[in-house]
């Protein structure tokens, strides 16, 4: 136990460990994705399934360091309402390529160009109030209203996900198929990604009104400028202007295209 939780900190062997594996599935709405682990929630619904969980565990670490399985089993089992998080040892930052297909205004395709149980089981938790459905390399998702929109938005300003860094692909067609009126920004992955991000800034799904986007602006701008804090160690004060440059950055982009 460390900090309420049982921790588990095991070889990239044992994460890929069927039973693992289907431990990660079974839990996938209650997962937390941290810096270098996840957090998996305690849930009612799911005692069984956490415990078994618990049994092999405790089963695999006796065996493995030639202990008594039936004190360890014992101890978890009191146990058993603690969240548990696992830590993935730790790697060299690996890209993960996906490409992303919008057939119109409603539906969007994810397709794993890099293969990756992780980043699946991230973007699967993300998105799973809009998910239709998914195989090993796919995922199929309904944005037909403006709040499933704002959540593929949000997912997809996200670019890295454990040790993994997400690289999407998008075609030139992608964002005037989902949105019908985008124009003025030009195509490519850098410059989607870009306004999506500059939208993330302010906090405003892609489309919002000028008025909306100048209102969010200002109050930023009052927030971040930097003589708010000429008073303060030059980190503090480099912090805020990086922060207020960005702003501008981001409010001209996106009132250029409007």
């Amino acid at each position: 136990m460390r900090n309420n939780a049982i921790f588990v900190q095991g070889s990239s062997h044992t994460l890929e460990e069927p039973w693992m594996e289907e431990f990660f599935e079974h839990h996938i709405h209650n997962m937390l994705f941290l810096e270098n682990g996840v957090l998996v929630l305690n849930s009612e619904s799911s005692s069984d399934k956490k415990e078994e969980f618990l049994e092999t565990l405790s089963d695999e670490y006796t065996k493995a360091n030639d202990l008594s399985s039936p004190f360890y089993r014992r101890s978890l089992k009191r146990c058993k309402t603690a969240a548990v998080r696992i830590e993935l040892p730790y790697r060299k930052e690996e890209k993960v390529d996906i490409e992303l297909y919008a057939f119109g205004p409603n539906r969007v395709k994810f397709t794993f160009l890099t293969p990756n149980s992780w980043v699946m089981r991230y973007l699967k938790q993300q998105l799973s109030s809009i998910l239709l459905s998914s195989t090993s390399s796919n995922l199929y998702i309904d944005v037909s209203t403006a709040a499933a929109k704002a959540r593929l938005e949000k997912t997809l300003n996200r670019h890295a996900v454990l040790h993994f860094a997400i690289n999407y692909r998008y075609d030139d067609e992608f964002m005037s198929r989902l949105y019908g009126h985008y124009k003025g920004w030009g195509f490519g992955n850098d410059t989607i990604d870009k306004m999506i991000r500059y939208h993330a800034i302010f906090d405003l799904p892609i489309g919002a009104k000028v008025s909306d986007l100048k209102k969010r602006y200002r109050e930023l701008a009052k927030r971040y400028h930097p003589d708010r804090v000429q008073t303060k160690n030059p980190e503090e004060i480099n912090r805020y202007t990086q922060k207020f440059q960005l702003l501008q950055e981001a409010y001209d982009a996106l009132r250029s295209a409007s």
